[in-house]
């Protein structure tokens, strides 16, 4: 079966059916069954669909949702990479640059890079645009906005 890793602009905008996007999350997990794929997700995309959840709907609902969450996808422990913060700053450095107010990639974007690179998958599906300069990411979501 094929992995993919979910980014947090997906969770969010299917779990929540007031978000702008989630007609959008429906029809791509719809069309390229996204939830029936091996799906991951690392501790920082955990962090914030919990956050923004508790924010956006409510505390019940994000406890509602991470217990969906550990029980559907595999949570990747991304502080069990050797280097974590110093590889993940490596990467959010490269790609900010001297840029910093033009880029809306966060340091958690920076740590989905490395966690995907360092556990060898390749799919990420995600409707944040700032993904698509990785070359090494298939970015899938983009052609459901």
């Amino acid at each position: 079966m094929s992995k993919v890793f979910l980014d947090t602009s997906f969770i969010l905008a299917y779990v929540n059916s007031n978000d702008e996007l989630h007609e959008n999350a429906l029809r791509l997990d719809e069309a390229e069954n996204v939830l029936s794929k091996d799906c991951y997700i690392n501790n920082n995309v955990l962090n914030e669909v919990l956050t923004l959840t508790g924010r956006k709907i409510n505390i019940e609902a994000a406890e509602e949702i991470y217990y969906g969450l550990i029980d559907s996808f595999e949570i990747l422990n991304e502080y069990n990479i050797f280097n974590y913060t110093a590889k993940t700053f490596d990467i959010f450095k490269r790609i900010v640059g001297p840029n910093s107010k033009k880029t809306k990639l966060s340091f958690t974007d920076s740590s989905i890079i490395l966690t995907m690179q360092e556990s060898n998958i390749t799919d990420l599906v995600s409707f944040d645009q700032q993904f698509k300069y990785f070359n090494k990411i298939n970015l899938i979501g983009l052609n459901y906005l």
